[in-house]
C-alpha cells in the first residue's frame, strides 16, 4: 500500500486551524511527520522507516512532487503542509509552554534557540545537537518533560528517534519531525524568496545554492521518485482491473 493512502489531508484552512488547536490540546506523545519525494525514495529501500511514518499520529503532505503523485493516483492532495512554513505556524501556538530542540549542531542550534526565544518569545528548556544516542533524549525529555519536541536530525533517524519517544515518554507531547528546520531558523540555510515558492520551484533555489551537497536528492532523486510514480500508477491500474 502506497503511503500516501496514510497521509492526512487537509483540505482548507478551516480544516489547518482545527489541526492546529489540536496539537495544542493532545492527551499522549504525538508524532507529527512529513511526505516529501524524498522521503518517499528513501521509504522504498528502508523497511522501517516506512513504518515509522506510517506510525507517525500525523504524515502530511509536503511538497510538489507528492502533490503530483496524488494527482496522477487521482486523489486530493489537498493544501501543502511545507514544513519550514508549517513548523514555525506551530511553535507560535506554545507560546509560554516548554519546548525542546533535538538536531542539527552548534552554532546553528543556538543560534535557532536564539531566534525562537527572542524573536518569537519562546521558553526553550531543552537544547541537544542532533548526535546523540538515542538513549540520551530520551533520559533528558523524559526528566524535562517538554509540551513541544523537535526533532531536526534528518531522515529516517529523526523518524525513528520520534517513534522511540512516543513509545517511550509518559506524559502528554507533540514530536515534530522537522528535517533541517533549525537550520533555516538560524539561517544557514537561506529561504528561497517569495517568488521562487509561489511558483513550486523551491527545491530548484535549494539546489543552485548546493549543487554538489544535493544533487543525489533533486536531481537523481527526482529521476527514482518519477520512476515510482509510473510504477505505482501501474500497480494501482492492475488492481482496479
Amino acid at each position: 500500500m502506497s503511503l500516501c493512502n496514510s497521509l492526512k489531508v487537509i483540505g482548507s484552512t478551516a480544516e489547518k486551524e482545527a489541526f492546529l488547536v489540536s496539537l495544542c490540546a493532545v492527551g499522549k506523545p504525538t508524532v507529527v511527520s512529513f511526505l516529501n519525494a524524498h522521503a518517499l525514495n528513501l521509504a522504498q529501500k528502508n523497511i522501517r522507516f516506512t513504518a515509522h511514518l506510517r506510525e507517525a499520529d500525523y504524515l502530511l503532505r509536503d511538497g510538489i512532487g507528492i502533490t503530483v503523485l496524488m494527482r496522477v493516483l487521482g486523489k486530493d492532495p489537498g493544501l501543502n503542509m511545507n514544513g519550514t512554513d508549517l513548523i514555525p505556524e506551530i511553535i507560535e501556538r506554545f507560546k509560554g509552554r516548554k519546548i525542546a530542540l533535538c538536531g542539527t549542531l552548534d552554532p546553528w542550534l543556538a543560534k535557532a534557540a536564539e531566534h525562537i526565544k527572542n524573536e518569537m518569545g519562546q521558553r526553550i528548556i531543552v537544547c541537544l545537537d542532533g548526535f546523540q544516542d538515542h538513549h540520551v533524549y530520551i533520559e533528558e525529555l523524559q526528566q524535562k518533560k517538554p509540551d513541544l519536541i523537535i526533532l531536526a536530525m534528518g531522515m529516517p533517524r529523526q523518524e525513528e528517534l520520534a517513534d522511540k519517544l512516543a513509545r517511550t515518554l509518559d506524559f502528554p507531547v507533540v514530536v515534530i519531525n522537522g528535517g533541517a528546520i533549525l537550520d533555516f531558523m538560524a539561517e544557514r540555510f537561506p529561504r528561497a524568496p517569495a517568488f521562487w515558492r509561489r511558483i513550486k520551484l523551491e527545491w530548484a533555489f535549494r539546489f543552485f545554492q548546493e549543487p554538489f551537497r544535493l544533487f543525489g536528492r533533486y536531481i537523481l532523486g527526482g529521476f527514482s521518485f518519477s520512476l515510482l510514480m509510473v510504477k505505482l500508477k501501474v500497480r494501482e491500474r492492475k488492481g482496479a482491473s
